[in-house]
């Protein structure tokens, strides 16, 4: 075992409470794979006579063997069945050399230009990259040891990007999109993803997505929240989806945004003054609201009343508008006509049967936004 084999530093503003979250550990262990990938590479090198590497050359892994100055630098150590049985016969174990060849190569690849990287190491190996410092935000890097140079090898996502730009016309970084559902292609378990500026993007979908795409294919106001992994060309251009981590289906998107923002409000939002909105009545009428609005409706602005109630304005002719008592869960609503008369009406909307007839009401009375 070498004990002190390496010590990664990790820097940005989630590091600074000297704390690693979970997700960068997923780059130390991409880092071992690189290290044993290219430690088999530097002994095949050696040794053109032989097609593999020695029996149990592989079986090897970092571990963690102490913790200095903050858990956002740990000391690694290597080991395998190998070293441990060799520094009990205290007898040396040569391979271990190719080892520490790749750990210092690998820092060099990382603090070379990408225009003169190392020689001797293999290009195809840079798609490693694609899993190391993939956790790593704008803000952050990965920091290693460098054994020929006094400031260590820094790896951010620009590096990353274009280590595997090098020998590859796509590189692979986390993505989070969002959009509607444009329509779904049930036997390749895709769906097309309508996002907000008019791009789009085929999402692979797991068979548990399937009833939900059903149920929001087409709707433009359901918005999908897809986390996962994407291939991107050298100009930052989106080429592919290649895997999804989580997807997040929010209902009438629009309209959810808005009452969760009201849901937050607190006594005296208004310059020290206003009530706020009942949380109780306002989650049934979010509910309501987002189950059931028709997507052929304009959606509304729903402001708060100082007196702890909603008005809800639609910018359509006629001016509509629309009183919410929470307490009383009641609607008064009121247009102009085309001759400019008044259209006013009351609605209780406690009821599933009242809320209904209030929809069916605004869908004869709300019919196209302004030009």
């Amino acid at each position: 075992m070498i004990h002190n084999f390496i010590q990664p530093r990790f820097t940005g503003p989630r590091f600074e409470s000297h704390t690693l979250p979970v997700d960068a550990w997923r780059d130390l262990a991409a880092y071992e794979a690189l290290l044993i990938e290219l430690a088999k590479r530097l002994f095949l090198h050696k040794h053109p006579e032989r097609q593999r590497v020695p029996k149990g050359f592989s079986d090897v892994h970092l571990a963690i063997s102490s913790v200095e100055a903050g858990s956002a630098s740990p000391v690694l150590a290597l080991a395998s069945a190998a070293m441990l049985s060799a520094r009990l016969s205290l007898f040396p174990f040569p391979e271990q050399v190719y080892f520490i060849q790749a750990r210092d190569l690998i820092a060099e690849c990382i603090a070379a230009p990408e225009s003169a990287l190392p020689e001797n190491f293999p290009r195809e190996l840079l798609s490693h990259f694609n899993q190391l410092g993939r956790s790593l935000r704008k803000d952050e890097a990965l920091e290693l040891p460098c054994p020929n140079n006094v400031q260590a090898a820094v790896l951010n996502s620009e590096k990353r990007k274009k280590l595997v730009l090098a020998a590859n016309a796509v590189y692979e970084r986390e993505v989070e999109l969002s959009g509607s559902i444009g329509e779904a292609d049930w036997e390749r378990s895709t769906f097309r993803l309508r996002q907000a500026d008019g791009n789009q993007a085929i999402i692979p979908m797991p068979e548990n997505f399937r009833e939900k795409a059903g149920q929001s294919g087409g709707r433009t106001r359901d918005y999908v929240f897809v986390k996962g992994i994407a291939a991107y060309n050298s100009w930052d251009r989106l080429e592919k989806v290649l895997s999804v981590e989580s997807l997040e289906v929010i209902k009438n998107y629009p309209l959810a945004t808005q009452f969760d923002d009201l849901a937050q409000l607190e006594a005296g939002w208004h310059d020290g003054q206003g009530d706020a909105p009942d949380t109780n009545k306002l989650e049934i009428i979010a509910q309501k609201f987002i189950d059931s609005y028709p997507e052929h409706l304009p959606v509304p602005n729903i402001i708060p009343t100082q007196d702890g109630n909603l008005l809800l304005e639609w910018d359509t002719e006629g001016e509509p508008s629309a009183d919410i008592n929470l307490a009383e869960l009641c609607v008064a609503f009121h247009a102009f006509g085309l001759n400019g008369e008044d259209i006013e009406k009351d609605f209780q909307i406690g009821k599933s049967e009242d809320f209904e007839s209030f929809l069916a009401f605004l869908s004869d009375h709300i019919q196209s936004r302004r030009a």
